[in-house]
């Protein structure tokens, strides 16, 4: 079996915590409207009310003081105040949660994985930019179903970011750092120590020798102009692979992992069908390394396995087939999957 059941105190704390955590983040969204804030500004002998827009300073008059604007000041900081009491409160039970998520060894996920996660999600990239793919992604899919797959298939020193280059990028709204340098300005706020392996390389390693790999769909021709070479001037160059199509297509799947130190952390990833097939196709190309073959090729058999078992909303039938080409079109015949 690639995977064994969580026992009930575990299902009960994974429940509990990600709820808490989903709370949480909508809490800090809620609370991040709030942010820049209103003042009032006194120009001409009269006061005005101001609204700061961004983080350079730049305002915005929303009248001469009156009734109205008295009353929208009011409402401003009476609502700043109960959003930053809710976040504060909720935070404080997603930190006692994630006690509970130790204590139960749910606490799996690599510490720079979750913090990254979680860092680039704040950014607004994480889902709509960028998704997880690879060895991590395997987490989502275990964390949804109730389950925790056989260590032998989750051991890696790196995280595989996925970017969608179709996607709109408003990164000029963030912070100068994040503007020029993207991904690896947001892996540095987590670890000052990221760096690329090489100037211009797809790769940023920390001092621990963790990988993180920014890579792209190749472009069909590869002379193909008009998509983006990077997501910021400053940030890694992403490697070009085949077939990340079949990732892009798919279905986001959406989950909460569980870092080491038992904080959750929000992930992105594709449809553990479309994962499977990747890795099923990856494991049989000739330049592969044979022991990544074998392992391609078991976590290809473990997450089918897991679909099968534990999501039976998604089907493994001509109607899931058709998201592939036919020469990969292997999803309901489970002897390619190793089963």
């Amino acid at each position: 079996m690639y995977f064994s059941e969580l026992s009930g105190n575990q299902l009960r704390v994974s429940v509990d915590l990600r709820q808490t955590f989903e709370a949480y983040r909508e809490a800090r969204r809620n609370a991040a409207r709030y942010a820049g804030g209103l003042a009032w500004k006194k120009v001409g002998g009269h006061d005005y009310l101001i609204k700061i827009i961004n983080r350079r300073g730049g305002t915005k008059s929303l009248g001469p003081r009156s009734p109205d604007t008295e009353a929208l000041y009011a409402e401003f900081v009476a609502g700043k105040t109960r959003a930053k009491e809710r976040e504060a409160n909720l935070a404080q039970s997603v930190q006692e949660f994630a006690g509970m998520a130790k204590g139960v060894f749910l606490n799996r996920v690599p510490l720079i994985v979750t913090a990254a996660l979680r860092k680039l999600d704040d950014y607004g990239l994480l889902g709509k930019n960028l998704i997880v793919i690879g060895t991590n992604a395997m987490y989502g899919y275990e964390s949804v179903a109730g389950v925790q797959f056989d260590a032998g298939l989750m051991a890696t020193t790196d995280v595989d970011l996925l970017w969608d280059a179709r996607a709109a990028l408003k990164l000029a709204l963030l912070d100068d750092a994040v503007a020029e340098a993207g991904v690896l300005a947001i892996l540095q706020k987590v670890d000052r120590s990221f760096e690329p392996v090489r100037k211009g390389d797809f790769r940023a390693v920390n001092k621990a020798g963790f990988y993180v790999d920014l890579l792209k769909q190749a472009p069909n021709p590869p002379w193909k102009a008009g998509e983006p070479e990077r997501i910021a001037p400053a940030d890694l160059k992403p490697s070009w692979l085949p077939n990340m199509k079949w990732l892009l297509a798919s279905e986001k799947f959406q989950s909460v992992v569980v870092g080491q130190d038992g904080l959750p952390a929000p992930m992105i990833c594709p449809d553990p069908r479309a994962f499977a097939v990747y890795k099923q196709w990856l494991s049989e190309q000739p330049d592969r390394e044979p022991g990544k073959m074998k392992r391609d090729q078991q976590q290809a058999a473990a997450t089918i396995a897991l679909v099968r078992e534990k999501f039976s909303h998604l089907a493994l039938d001509e109607n899931a087939e058709r998201m592939f080409p036919a020469s990969v079109r292997k999803l309901s015949r489970g002897s390619e999957f190793g089963l």
